[in-house]
């Protein structure tokens, strides 16, 4: 007579059990969870202008705020095709070493700015959890 009871006290205890661990560890992974967000952002101008071409990081990554990029003046010129080329590699590799140091890219925003000749500016921010 007994044994139903002892059963649906063990399924009891079992269930208590499982819920009290399940609040342990919500509790732990709220205290894992970081605390915002450090930003950066990387801007691209490409100027119309002949040797006017910059990638800008702010805040600095590796000790640099601005690295010098190779004029895109005209496309029609093989020598302006591999100037992008090679602008593109840069940029690639700028992205990949700052998503091996923890920075995630969150958007994209391209917009002409200033009076014609306009120059192109691209900004992709990034973000790290704060530690």
């Amino acid at each position: 007579m007994l044994a139903p009871f002892y059963r649906s006290f063990r399924r009891l205890l079992l269930s208590a059990g499982l819920l009290l661990g399940t609040q342990a560890a919500f509790a732990q992974a709220s205290a894992a969870l970081p605390h915002g967000y450090d930003f950066l952002t990387i801007t691209i101008v490409k100027s119309p202008y002949k040797a006017d071409c910059r990638m800008l990081l702010t805040p600095a990554f590796q000790g640099k705020t601005e690295v010098k990029l190779e004029e895109e003046f005209t496309l029609a010129a093989d020598k302006y095709r591999e100037n992008l080329h090679r602008n593109t590699l840069l940029l690639n590799q700028t992205l990949s070493d700052l998503s091996v140091a923890g920075w995630e890219l969150v958007e994209t925003h391209a917009a002409p700015e200033g009076p014609p000749p306009v120059a192109t500016v691209t900004r992709y921010l990034l973000r790290k959890a704060k530690s």
